[in-house]
């Protein structure tokens, strides 16, 4: 072999391991690169997620309050509820009609946080004590009674077996 040959193969080894260390830098640099991408894309989801929680409580508030917002506004809501909570068999038609629709917009609110507590979308706090509130409700006010033998049927399993035990345990209980 010549010395241009020599030369040639030197030269062109060179090069090769030059060129090879350029591509396990470029396959470092590459890795490091996925890894922080879906490091940041992690921490997106993350707080995405906060976000939606912060949505979900946000919407359970307002969909369990705003019942109780409309009684604070009208005094008629307010006297025609109070008569549905003690004796709803003896109300008119007209006022149980009234009673029905504010006690189905309740029942719709505690349907929401049934199943936003059963994703694990609100905070279990708002849930134990919304639940605690539903469930005095189911016990105490005589109108929730009579409302859920008439209406049980607009709600879904599970949150109908749900609160269908609660009024059982109530019977139980008196």
């Amino acid at each position: 072999m010549s010395n241009f040959d020599n030369e040639h193969v030197s030269s062109a080894l060179r090069s090769s391991t030059r060129l090879e260390r350029w591509a396990l830098f470029a396959e470092i640099a590459g890795a490091v690169a996925v890894v922080l991408s879906v490091a940041y894309l992690a921490l997106q989801i993350s707080d995405n997620n906060r976000l939606l929680r912060s949505q979900a409580h946000y919407n359970a508030l307002e969909l369990t309050q705003r019942p109780l917002e409309i009684m604070l506004e009208s005094e008629n809501l307010a006297s025609v509820m109070v008569k549905c909570e003690s004796n709803p068999e003896a109300v008119d038609q007209t006022s149980w009609a009234r009673c029905s629709n504010y006690y189905f917009m309740q029942f719709n609110g505690w349907e929401y946080l049934y199943y936003q507590h059963d994703d694990e979308s609100i905070p279990s706090q708002l849930w134990h004590g919304a639940d605690a509130y539903f469930k005095q409700q189911v016990r105490a006010n005589l109108g929730f009674s009579r409302f859920w033998s008439q209406w049980q049927i607009a709600f879904d399993e599970p949150f109908r077996s749900y609160v269908t035990a609660e009024f059982a345990v109530a019977l139980t209980e008196q």
